[in-house]
């Protein structure tokens, strides 16, 4: 049993995750059940590698040592995206939002950082104990660094379908199910860049999987919407965020070419 669970851990990761996450779905309540790539992480790894196996995951989202460049990164690359994806869409004729936060309300973007940090409600937190505290790496391992990051992102934009179908979330606002094959090409990218940032941090999903997806998760709201915190959300800008899927997937295929495909991996397990 022990041997065909770690032969096929990531395959049984991808069906716990939706057997949890998407429960409230399926059951008629609406919505998804945030943390369940975590919960799935962790039974797998307890079934396949035991107490070993859930102890690594903790030490890869406890692991805080890295060069600062790899904070910064994190930091500014969501910004860079964003950016040039506001400019891309104004040059072909679109409109630029009107930055409240930046403009009116700067004080809220330090709060709002603050906001989504907060492990108890951070998606960020609670799907990357998952994501890139365990599925990264035994992803890669299992297909290599290429796609193995592939896979993963998919199923990383894939899994919130529900969200995409309730109409207070923000998924909704970007534009529901016809903005939902944009979304996961967007993951795809951010998990491409996610992976760099992992292999290059010696496998710290604390910086690669929990800051660096808060960070997409805060800079698109300040930078791609005129949505304020504590307000009802206002109607994005289907187009904008096409545009910046675009921007993140090739932003993520020059990292794959400039990296051979492998993502900062090394040949060493």
């Amino acid at each position: 049993m022990k041997s065909l669970m770690k032969r096929y851990q990531i395959p049984v990761f991808f069906v716990l995750t939706l057997i949890i996450g998407w429960f409230p779905w399926y059951t008629g309540r609406g919505g998804i059940i945030i943390v369940a790539p975590t919960l799935a992480g962790l039974i797998v790894a307890t079934l396949a590698q035991g107490k070993d196996g859930v102890l690594a995951v903790l030490r890869r989202m406890a692991r805080w040592r890295a060069h600062v460049r790899w904070y910064i990164i994190i930091l500014l690359f969501p910004v860079v995206t964003s950016l040039v994806a506001v400019g891309v869409h104004v040059l072909f004729g679109g409109t630029a939002p009107q930055f409240p936060l930046l403009e009116q309300n700067q004080h809220l973007i330090l709060l709002t950082f603050i906001v989504y940090l907060l492990p108890w409600q951070s998606s960020a937190f609670l799907e990357e104990i998952g994501f890139r505290g365990y599925a990264q790496e035994e992803s890669q391992n299992r297909w290599g660094p290429l796609f193995g990051t592939l896979a993963l992102g998919a199923f990383f934009g894939a899994w919130l379908l529900p969200e995409f179908l309730r109409p207070d979330s923000s998924q909704y606002a970007m534009g529901g199910l016809s903005f939902y094959p944009w979304f996961i090409l967007t993951e795809i990218g951010w998990s491409v860049m996610m992976a760099w940032v992992y292999n290059k941090t010696k496998k710290s999903a604390l910086i690669s999987g929990y800051l660096f997806h808060t960070a997409f998760n805060v800079w698109p709201f300040i930078l791609l919407t005129n949505a304020v915190p504590g307000e009802a959300l206002p109607a994005f800008d289907t187009t904008l965020f096409i545009v910046n899927a675009v921007i993140v997937a090739l932003t993520a295929a020059i990292l794959v070419v400039a990296t051979k495909g492998r993502l900062g991996c090394s040949d060493e397990k």
